[in-house]
């Protein structure tokens, strides 16, 4: 039997999400695919090893700053007949502003959205 490991309930959201490593120049430019307020799922087309840390930055809504937050990657699976992975990553370090906003944007998410 397959039992829920996640703290917190997550909502479909395909948004734009960039990912880098903490005092790396690359970003990685990809889609989330759910979030919830202590994490999220999305794509990547690298492979990261469980546990690296993340700086992440979700957009939220259009014209606004992206939520930001320090993050670990938790878990990887390969998408069958792709070169993609869905990555799963558990928010370490978010601001108090940012942890406002995120849970603003999942308050009306779930008003209008089916769970992920």
């Amino acid at each position: 039997m397959d039992h829920e490991r996640r703290r917190s309930h997550r909502l479909r959201a395909y948004q734009p999400v960039r990912l880098r490593k903490p005092g790396a120049a690359t970003l990685i430019e990809t889609l989330a695919k759910d979030v919830s307020s202590t994490g999220l799922r999305c794509l990547s087309q690298v492979e990261f090893p469980v546990a690296t840390e993340l700086i992440i930055e979700l957009l939220l809504s259009s014209g606004y700053a992206p939520f930001t937050a320090r993050g670990k990657m938790i878990w990887f699976q390969a998408i069958p007949q792709s070169e993609q992975f869905d990555i799963g990553i558990e928010f370490v370090d978010v601001s108090q502003e940012n942890q406002r906003r995120l849970s603003v944007y999942l308050d009306r998410l779930s008003r209008q959205a089916i769970p992920a």
